[in-house]
């Protein structure tokens, strides 16, 4: 992919990213978590070969989990891990977007909705589940 073709395609990306808009979030932490934590068991993650442990802070409701895969085996839990690789921070409107898929884990991070502290490239593997 030529240098041209690569802005072209941020470009788009964040022109999408501008317009999502999400909704307001209604449900409460354990409601969400609820969600979230279905969807990702049913995820399939056996494409990710190393062990990745996130914490996901989610902003508005104060409340954070964790997600460890590894193995083919994800693990999904309500409260925080310090032997982590890194934290999500989002809205709880963000994470259910991305359960529902209305929003991609790339539009949400070009549109700033979206912020990450840790490795980028353990990230990326991560959030495949979410889409």
């Amino acid at each position: 992919m030529s240098t041209t073709e690569i802005s072209q395609q941020e470009a788009e990306t964040e022109k999408k990213a501008e317009k999502v808009k999400l909704p307001v979030n209604k449900k409460t932490f354990a409601e969400l978590f609820a969600q979230i934590k279905e969807k990702l068991e049913k995820a399939d993650i056996t494409a990710l070969k190393d062990r990745i442990a996130y914490e996901f802070h989610l902003s508005d409701l104060e409340g954070v989990f964790y997600v460890e895969a590894h193995d083919g085996q994800i693990d999904v839990q309500p409260y925080d891990y310090h032997d982590h690789n890194g934290v999500i921070f989002a809205s709880a409107a963000t994470y259910e977007a991305l359960c529902d898929g209305g929003l991609t884990p790339i539009t949400a991070y070009a549109a700033g909705r979206l912020k990450v502290d840790g490795n980028v490239d353990q990230v990326k593997a991560l959030m495949k589940i979410f889409a």
